[in-house]
């Protein structure tokens, strides 16, 4: 409780609940490693918006077109200023004009004619693309269309600004150097790659150059503060940046995953979720400290990754036999950036590349930041609402043990666990796509799901007792029936953690494990039997090793297809009336504290403060003095 009693809401925007959280444990850092910090997290700050370039083309256009007109807010009339404010904060926490969570098209607080007006006043130009994209439906609808109307292009079907003039045709044959930190656009009729990059090295400056250099700056100060083992990943890391090259990325990677440091970041072009072909990373910048409280049973859970390896329920010749402990920490986020915040994810295993995990292992994060600012908002509510009541008082009681357990689980063990057929002819995000991420986050989830009924779940401190490890069926089952609310229109399921949960559900449904039942006018997920759960589970997560295994991708399909495509909306709209009478945030965003310098009197950053945010307002001012450099 002590965490969670620390959390701030800042306001409502739109539909989203901006909170915030103290900076638990950064007092405990040394002045050196406070000034580390610093700098990293400038570095996160200066790349955010790389981001919202890469959601739309129009995302960081409507952001500069927004500051501009507030730069003379005395000028506006009253009325249409607090709309764009309001409008400011919206493009803020969802990096663009797109909603971060549905991927559909916001809708400005102001008409097209509001807008141009205001623009005419203050001698502003409005581009007509950039108002037709603002205001048109038809225009750039959605980030990302994995399922597009019969006879429609994925990729020309969604806004993601990863390709320009090209189509899923275009690209059959041809084969990209710079997947991860490219675009790939048609000039003069052929494919060319740009690349994200600062310049420097021999290489031109590239996409991005601008925020790219501010980043290496703020690294290069960083560098002379951190210690050697740190320096190793962030000379890859800042050599990456300015040229380009993957290799350096490669490099950075294998060293950084080695340990976790006191003061840790990711940093890059990272996830594939916003690109169809899932090739394409988005730009993310997070820097970590750790609770020191919580983490011991995250490192027993790392020491013991062999013993779990080998209670797979895949074939034993896709068990990994040389198996390095993983590096794993319970953290604190102190800056949370691009496709990394605000809508901050609760646990992360990088790096994402097969043969780097089965050859290096993986890095492991637990961010209780977000885990605890999100419970303290919700989690006692939604139980009592949504949990049968023969359940009810033991999830409670065990809530906050089965979300880290289940959290922990899916990164350290979920993620980074089996191999794939050596004869396998490209990486299977390659040969899975676009379903990939889907599988591998219902993988991961399914590895929680199996292994929290594991005697030493409870052994080395994951979970305090056998009745929590009994009752996290239940859990699982609340999640997945409140998950629903994430599409908020129709019944088209696209983002891939959703994609994962509703395959989930409709297999153990099928196989009789969970009813839906109506008790008083209300829905529920009932696990009648953990072990029958358990049990479905345990063989939904035998075939998606399989198929990530093999790349059967016609199965995976299948699956997607089957049950993972679409929700059932009668059940949406009664879980978002259910939420809404309770008056509960039906979306979180979580705010890092404010991080500040303190210098010498040369000049030089020495130490640093951190505080919890307290206004979103001045939150953002912050962002957009750091993005000025």
């Amino acid at each position: 409780s002590a965490p969670g009693s620390a959390v701030q809401v800042l306001e409502e925007v739109s539909g989203v609940t901006a909170a915030s959280y103290a900076p638990r444990g950064f007092d405990r850092l040394t002045a050196g490693q406070r000034a580390l910090a610093y700098h990293l997290v400038q570095a996160a700050l200066a790349g955010d918006p790389l981001y919202t370039m890469q959601t739309s083309r129009y995302g960081w256009p409507a952001t500069e077109l927004v500051i501009r007109l507030l730069a003379q807010k005395e000028r506006l009339d009253p009325a249409l200023r607090d709309r764009l404010s309001l409008f400011r904060k919206m493009l803020f926490l969802h990096h663009g004009i797109h909603d971060a969570r549905t991927g559909q098209k916001l809708v400005p607080p102001f008409s097209q004619q509001e807008l141009e007006g205001a623009a005419r006043a203050l001698n502003i130009a409005v581009p007509k693309d950039l108002l037709a994209g603002l205001f048109d439906p038809r225009v750039a609808p959605v980030v990302t269309n994995k399922t597009p109307d019969k006879g429609k292009d994925p990729i020309l079907e969604s806004a993601a600004n990863h390709y320009e003039g090209v189509s899923s045709k275009d690209l059959e044959s041809f084969k990209e150097k710079h997947e991860l930190n490219g675009r790939i656009v048609k000039k003069g009729g052929k494919l060319v790659e740009e690349v994200y990059r600062a310049g420097g090295g021999g290489a031109p400056p590239g996409v991005g150059a601008k925020e790219l250099g501010r980043v290496v700056k703020h690294l290069e100060d960083a560098l002379a503060l951190a210690p050697p083992a740190q320096q190793v990943p962030l000379r890859h890391l800042i050599a990456y940046l300015r040229t380009g090259e993957p290799a350096e990325f490669t490099e950075h990677d294998v060293a950084w995953l080695k340990q976790v440091f006191p003061v840790d970041y990711i940093l890059g072009f990272i996830e594939t979720y916003d690109d169809v072909r899932a090739r394409k990373g988005s730009f993310e910048g997070l820097v970590f400290i750790a609770d020191p409280e919580r983490d011991p049973p995250l490192q027993a859970l790392a020491r013991s990754a062999q013993y779990f390896e080998q209670k797979m329920p895949w074939e034993a010749k896709w068990r990994r036999d040389a198996f390095q402990v993983p590096a794993a920490a319970a953290v604190i986020a102190i800056a949370a950036t691009g496709d990394g915040g605000p809508f901050t994810f609760g646990g992360v295993n990088l790096p994402n590349a097969q043969r780097i995990r089965e050859e290096h292992g993986s890095k492991n994060f637990v961010v209780l930041s977000t885990m605890d600012t999100r419970a303290a908002l919700t989690s006692d509510r939604t139980i009592d609402e949504f949990a049968p009541e023969e359940v009810r008082a033991e999830i409670r009681r065990c809530a906050p043990h089965l979300s880290f357990a289940g959290t922990a689980f899916h990164e350290v063990t979920g993620h980074g666990s089996g191999k794939v057929n050596p004869d396998l002819r490209a990486d299977p995000a390659e040969l899975l796509a676009p379903y990939y991420a889907a599988l591998e986050e219902s993988r991961a989830e399914r590895v929680a799901d199996w292994l929290t009924g594991d005697p030493k779940t409870v052994e080395i401190g994951l979970l305090p007792d056998a009745g929590c490890a009994r009752v996290f069926p239940a859990y699982a089952a609340i999640m997945q029936l409140t998950m629903l609310k994430s599409v908020p229109q129709g019944d088209v399921a696209e983002e891939d953690h959703l994609r994962a949960e509703l395959i989930a559900f409709g297999w153990v449904k099928d196989r009789g494990a969970v009813a839906v039942e109506v008790r008083q006018g209300k829905t529920f997920f009932v696990v009648k039997d953990p072990d029958a759960w358990r049990k479905a589970s345990g063989e939904l997560l035998a075939e998606l090793h399989r198929i990530k295994a093999t790349g059967d991708r016609e199965a995976l399909k299948a699956l997607v297809e089957r049950y993972g495509s679409r929700i059932n909306p009668a059940w949406r709209d009664e879980v978002v009336a259910r939420l809404k009478a309770l008056n509960l945030p039906r979306t979180i965003a979580v705010i890092p504290p404010r991080i500040t310098p303190i210098r010498d009197a040369a000049g030089k950053v020495v130490d640093a403060k951190a505080e919890q945010t307290t206004s979103l307002d001045a939150y953002i001012a912050a962002l957009e003095q750091a993005w000025a450099g």
